[in-house]
């Protein structure tokens, strides 16, 4: 059973999210916020994400849709550094500074601004050990940021850890839009 849950995914920009009243970010909210449901159902009580713009800040929305129906979750929002965020343009800190502020729990593994990748290896690594599966959505045919965490995902059940990993890839996405809409 998964108690913790780490959810990441396509950043903004990959997946063509320049507005936040994009349908295609409802269309994201309403499958998490389903997936959500489900894991729900079955036990899960925290979300774990990062704060990116995109999958991640989607998600947080996601829970509060599944808060609202009455579902005892909690969402933390673990930051890879300190001032993550700092070089993004004032609408978007503004869209991080509310993601922030309706998590839960909100902390970050350093207490150093960015300098090193070897930050985001911690962060991953982190994730990993505290949680008992993920929800990626990712598609390893079209690349982008999220394989690095799909990798270390892999990486991490190879050595042999139980660790639950559902992928959600643009044929799940699609598929999910056009029963969305059919109805």
């Amino acid at each position: 059973m998964i108690k913790n849950l780490w959810i990441t995914g396509y950043r903004s920009y990959e997946i063509g999210l320049f507005k936040p009243d994009d349908p295609k970010a409802k269309v994201i909210q309403k499958f998490f916020a389903e997936r959500l449901t489900n894991y729900a159902e079955d036990g899960m009580k925290w979300v774990l994400t990062g704060a990116q713009l995109g999958t991640e800040q989607i998600v947080g929305k996601a829970v509060k849709d599944v808060k609202d129906k009455g579902y005892d979750i909690k969402h933390a929002v673990m930051l890879p550094f300190s001032e993550f965020g700092a070089k993004w343009n004032e609408n978007n800190q503004q869209l991080l500074n509310i993601f922030l502020r309706n998590a839960d729990y909100t902390n970050k593994l350093s207490n150093m601004s960015y300098h090193s990748s070897v930050q985001l290896r911690t962060w991953q690594s982190f994730m990993l050990k505290h949680t008992d599966g993920a929800m990626i959505f990712y598609d390893p045919d079209s690349g982008g940021k999220p394989k690095y965490d799909y990798e270390a995902i892999q990486n991490y059940r190879s050595a042999g850890n139980d660790y639950q990993l559902e992928l959600v890839d643009f044929d799940t996405m699609q598929d999910f839009a056009n029963i969305m809409f059919d109805n």
